[in-house]
């Protein structure tokens, strides 16, 4: 493969050792994701951030910038969401790793799709999102095991009216895209296995977030542990909150030691999405096909 991106002569560093770097780290970080209960080592992040950083320097061109300002930029809304508790710590650490190791989406090497310049990790980002809705309505739904919270699941006639309209919008973006940019067979079968699944989850979401829960005692909680405060009651969320002021979705060593003595068990989200793993997936799929948009378009 030829060396990365255009300033070549000045400290370049050859772009198998970028990917081979990229796929080790986001490998990693899905291994510990699986099986070492959704922890990331803080040690592993920083010296993953730090590799991506010193590799980042040696583009000495506008790559660079470009990755510098992405990482800023991934590191300020992902803080931001890690603070709502709707994002993990590793998962934003790793999303800075990706954005400073390929800055810009290199040619895909089984597609032909002009990519545009689009940020590498947008990339990912959008392929991670499409297979973990697929894989999230076929795991939960159909393998997950069954929670003592879903005794209380009743399927909204509502969900299933914004379900089937969801749907309808989609069957219509499909109709409209074949029309106008010529979508082929191949892109509406890709669009096809995203619109079912995010109909489905549509009616199904409440099922879906009982599953990725367990109920546990306040002084089993961990820092960083995302509680699942949509599922609990305004009267629960009042019980907690009296007794602890940090209390929120975001399990912090203040909310921790707050509750320690307390025996009321709180939904946390302990069987939650493999997040990396699905980001793992999304940099192969990246690398493989390009932007996932721009290969439905061109398909």
């Amino acid at each position: 493969m030829p060396v990365c991106y255009a300033d070549a002569d000045i400290m370049a560093v050859n772009i198998d050792i970028i990917i081979s770097v990229l796929l080790i780290i986001t490998f990693a970080y899905a291994i510990f994701d699986l099986f070492n209960k959704r922890e990331v080592p803080n040690v592993f992040a920083y010296i993953s951030v730090a590799v991506a950083f010193i590799l980042c320097l040696t583009y000495w061109n506008t790559d660079m910038l470009i990755g510098f300002a992405i990482a800023a930029f991934i590191a300020a809304s992902g803080y931001a969401l890690y603070k709502k508790g709707f994002l993990g710590a590793g998962d934003v650490f790793e999303l800075i790793t990706i954005s400073l190791l390929l800055p810009q989406q290199p040619a895909p090497l089984l597609s032909s799709a002009h990519q545009l310049g689009m940020p590498f990790v947008f990339s990912v980002f959008i392929s991670s999102g499409y297979f973990a809705v697929i894989i999230i309505v076929l795991y939960y739904i159909l393998a997950a095991k069954r929670s003592p919270m879903e005794k209380s699941f009743k399927i909204e006639k509502r969900k299933a009216v914004s379900s089937t309209v969801l749907l309808s919008v989609y069957i219509i973006l499909i109709l409209v895209m074949h029309i106008t940019i010529g979508v082929g067979i191949s892109g509406t079968v890709l669009l096809l296995l995203l619109a079912v699944p995010s109909s489905i989850m549509l009616v199904y979401e409440r099922l879906i977030n009982y599953r990725m829960v367990s109920l546990i005692n306040p002084n089993e909680l961990t820092q960083g542990d995302m509680i699942a405060t949509n599922l609990m009651s305004t009267k629960e969320i009042g019980y907690f909150s009296k007794r602890s002021k940090a209390f929120g979705r975001l399990a912090t060593s203040e909310l921790i030691k707050d509750l320690k003595n307390v025996r009321r068990k709180l939904p946390v989200y302990r069987n939650a999405v493999p997040l990396a793993a699905f980001f793992f997936i999304g940099v192969v799929f990246s690398l493989l096909f390009g932007n996932l948009i721009f290969l439905i378009i061109k398909m």
